[in-house]
C-alpha cells in the first residue's frame, strides 16, 4: 500500500477551516441569544453546506450550540479547534 499526500492538502485543510469559521461567525450573529433547540440545527446546517455535507458531530453540536444560545463568541481557530469566550 502506498501512501501520496496530495500536494494542495494544506491549501484545502485551510479553506474548511476558513469554511467553519465563517459558518460559526453567521449563526454566532443570527442565533446568539437564542434558544440551543433554534441553535442546533441551524448549526449543523451551515456547518454541512459549508463543508461539503459534512457534520458536526456529538457533543460538539450541543455543546457549541449551547455556548452561542448564551451569547458567548465562538470561533475556530487556524488549526480547527473550536473557541469561546465571554
Amino acid at each position: 500500500m502506498s501512501f501520496h499526500w496530495n500536494s494542495n492538502a494544506d491549501q484545502i485543510l485551510a479553506q474548511m477551516v476558513a469554511n467553519t469559521a465563517a459558518a460559526i461567525y453567521e449563526v454566532c450573529r443570527d442565533f446568539s441569544g437564542r434558544p440551543v433547540d433554534e441553535v442546533r440545527p441551524a448549526l449543523a446546517a451551515r456547518w454541512a453546506a459549508s463543508n461539503e455535507g459534512a457534520s458536526i458531530t456529538e457533543p460538539e453540536l450541543t455543546n457549541v450550540a449551547t455556548l452561542i444560545s448564551q451569547g458567548k463568541r465562538v470561533w475556530a481557530e487556524a488549526d480547527g479547534r473550536i473557541m469561546a469566550h465571554d
